[in-house]
């Protein structure tokens, strides 16, 4: 079965929207480099490759002014901050991305196309939602307002972990709360194991 980005590739051409660049080697090489839990990876403490690193925030910076060049509609002044951005990260790429893991993508809150308004467009790449033939719009927590084609806001969150609107940091407060949720659990963990000990001393 083909992903959604390659469905949505194949047919943009039929429609009257700006086409969007090819964004699958992107979304190669983010898989090697993103977020992901530490014990799901091969060596668990090895850190991406800073090349790759770079490679990707470049890759999707040149994507980023494709868009702004062929799509009249894009905000330009939004896409220059985005790809000022990324070059600069680029050219001192960190040793992990500290963008959200698709764990959190895929509990993005979608937004069903007849709840836009009629000539609501994506804020990243200019297009109107209601003239794509297979729309997928997520909701950013951050505000009500914040919506976005899933295929362009899905890579600069991978990457950077922040709303490119308000530069709300969703990542940080992601990471915060998986935190609480690990202390909550070893806190009652802890609770438990004591209560054990002192019925063993009452049995």
């Amino acid at each position: 079965m083909a992903s959604y980005e390659t469905e949505h590739a194949r047919d943009a051409p039929q429609t009257n929207r700006a086409r969007r660049p090819d964004l699958s080697s992107l979304n190669a090489l983010i898989t090697e480099i993103a977020p992901e839990a530490r014990e799901r990876r091969t060596r668990e403490h090895a850190v991406p490759v800073p090349g790759d690193i770079s490679a990707a925030f470049t890759q999707f910076a040149d994507a980023l002014q494709v868009m702004q060049r062929e799509n009249d509609n894009a905000d330009t002044d939004l896409l220059q901050n985005m790809i000022s951005n990324l070059l600069a990260t680029a050219e001192r790429p960190p040793t992990e991305v500290k963008g959200v893991d698709e764990e959190y993508i895929a509990k993005l809150e979608r937004v069903p196309i007849k709840k836009v308004k009629s000539d609501a467009d994506c804020p990243i790449c200019g297009n109107e939602f209601r003239e794509d033939p297979h729309p997928l719009l997520v909701r950013l927590p951050c505000h009500d307002s914040h919506i976005f084609d899933m295929e362009c806001i899905r890579p600069w969150l991978l990457l950077n972990g922040t709303c490119p609107l308000d530069r709300v940091d969703l990542a940080k407060k992601e990471r915060d709360r998986k935190q609480k949720q690990l202390d909550d659990i070893k806190k009652n963990a802890a609770r438990e194991d004591e209560e054990e000990e002192w019925d063993g001393l009452y049995g």
